[in-house]
């Protein structure tokens, strides 16, 4: 299994290099995170469920602000363009496949692997005075907070009831994991084949 570190450079890589990927590689991306995310389908279609407010408004969004030929001409200057909504139709899949990745190569490791992939990625900033353990323990507060409030009651019905207060856990662990030469490599492998969409255009 690859290094958690080098799980979270290929998402970042996937989500810079998606804007500018053609419509194929979107389409064929999305279409490979949609088959890794079948066997956490529930968990995937609660994610996917709780951004769909974004993107409805991503859609629409699109769809009235750019020029264009009218979708429904019978509604005359209230019509979406044609442009407009195949652009935001785009951008829609475009974040499905950022969510599926996300889930893929980042939401499915456990607290103290993420932590220790995090930590891995800010530990040669410590030599500028960035506090990696600091930020890494943060981070773990964070996310453990999160996991808890996801399972509990409801956010206000747990800002009423002073007893639903979630204690703050006593440690956190992170994983530190050995890098190894593949864990170089597969960001490496990823960043040329993401960007050669960019550079043969």
């Amino acid at each position: 299994m690859p290094h958690p570190a080098a799980r979270i450079v290929v998402y970042l890589l996937v989500a810079l290099a998606m804007p500018g990927l053609p419509v194929a590689w979107t389409l064929m991306l999305t279409l490979l995170a949609g088959i890794v995310a079948l066997p956490r389908g529930a968990r995937v279609g609660r994610l996917i469920w709780r951004t769909r407010w974004l993107f409805l408004v991503l859609v629409l969004g699109y769809a009235y602000s750019l020029p264009g030929a009218p979708l429904w001409p019978a509604l005359d200057a209230w019509s979406p363009s044609v442009e407009g909504a195949r652009h935001g139709a785009l951008q829609a899949v475009r974040l499905l496949a950022l969510l599926l990745w996300l889930d893929a190569l980042v939401l499915r490791l456990d607290a103290g692997r993420l932590l220790g992939g995090l930590y891995a990625l800010l530990a040669p900033l410590a030599r500028v005075g960035v506090p990696a353990e600091r930020v890494a323990l943060r981070l773990g507060l964070t996310l453990q907070a999160i996991e808890r409030m996801e399972r509990g009651r409801p956010l206000l019905r747990g800002l009423l009831d002073e007893t639903s207060v979630p204690r703050m856990p006593e440690v956190i662990r992170i994983e530190r994991a050995p890098a190894r030469w593949r864990d170089v490599l597969i960001p490496v492998g990823s960043a040329v084949v993401l960007l050669w969409p960019w550079f043969s255009a």
